[in-house]
């Protein structure tokens, strides 16, 4: 859950609230939720490569949370870092894997678009970059593997979806400037970095979106 991976020394009256945001959030969003799409099959992408981001739309309550405070089509990202012997990433989760809970992980791609947990996903190449730029950001990700999933704000420790990405990328020549966004919510206050400021990254050839179900 999102209140294991926030900083320590909270107090037990904001888990409270956390829990009712989140309880409402999950009504309102299985209220909601469209059906769920049906399986894809990799074969039908185009050739991808090492570097590029991979977006979803989450299936849970928590996704439609971060959607929402972001006013984002998409509630996840992570990197793809090998090809073979099929596509790999690498991203921070909270509850991807029950026996890798709220860490770094890598996950196949079939894994990480799977209809239980996203019901759309994109991918991205990020044009700015250079292939070995994009190798080199790959290997950083690839580091983080097993670190632990804390979400906080910009001015404190953090590791998550987002800014994992965005450490890998500050080791390449060219700067990457993602816009972070102030959020205002129980618990969460401060700059936060959201998988939309990497959607709207004005140097970006999308490579593949999936049709949203409606």
């Amino acid at each position: 859950m999102l209140s294991t991976v926030l900083r320590r020394g909270k107090q037990p009256l904001r888990i409270v609230v956390l829990f009712a945001v989140l309880s409402l959030s999950a009504v309102l969003y299985m209220a909601q939720a469209p059906a769920t799409r049906p399986a894809f099959s990799l074969s039908e992408l185009p050739p991808l490569a090492v570097g590029d981001w991979v977006f979803r739309a989450g299936t849970s309550s928590e996704s439609q949370l971060i959607q929402t405070l972001s006013n984002s089509q998409f509630s996840h990202i992570g990197m793809l870092v090998s090809l073979q012997p099929e596509p790999l990433i690498v991203h921070a989760s909270t509850d991807d894997d029950p026996q890798r809970a709220n860490q770094v992980l890598s996950s196949t791609l079939s894994e990480f678009i799977e209809p239980k947990l996203a019901r759309h996903f994109a991918i991205a190449r990020p044009s700015f970059l250079t292939a070995q730029e994009n190798q080199q950001a790959a290997q950083h990700a690839l580091q983080q593997l097993g670190q632990p999933f804390v979400l906080a704000e910009r001015g404190s420790e953090h590791l998550y979806c987002t800014t994992l990405l965005a450490d890998a990328l500050q080791h390449s020549a060219t700067a990457f400037q993602p816009q972070w966004q102030q959020i205002n919510a129980p618990l969460l206050r401060g700059e936060y970095l959201f998988p939309e400021a990497f959607a709207d990254y004005p140097e970006i050839e999308w490579v593949y979106r999936s049709k949203p179900i409606k």
